[in-house]
């Protein structure tokens, strides 16, 4: 799988945009888009930080479910796919994976 370089500002506590197209094997994420990275429980910022290994799993997520391209199944097989070629370990992929199925929501 190839990946561009992601390149983001951080724009507040808690939001990054995209100050270049990602490409990525899932579709471009385009200049502008702004994400808020992991979103994960505060209690849980120890084990998975918004900004830790998931980080770019999350900016390509959020892309798909917020403009709710192809299906659910699609944007969560694409956020465990690139976790993993983030080098995410496989368990935290995993585990990341099946909540962003449970609780993700997007416009599908």
């Amino acid at each position: 799988m190839t990946y561009s370089q992601l390149v983001v500002e951080k724009v507040s506590r808690r939001k990054w945009r995209l100050i270049e197209d990602w490409h990525t094997p899932f579709g471009v994420v385009p200049k502008g888009f702004t994400t808020d990275g992991a979103s994960v429980p505060r209690m849980l910022w120890v084990v998975f930080s918004p900004a830790g290994v998931l980080f770019q799993a999350s900016v390509i997520h959020d892309h798909l479910y917020s403009n709710a391209i192809k299906t659910k199944s699609y944007a969560d097989n694409a956020f465990k796919q690139t976790a993993i070629a983030y080098k995410a370990r496989k368990y935290e992929a995993t585990i990341a994976y099946y909540f962003v199925g449970w609780f993700g929501k997007g416009k599908y």
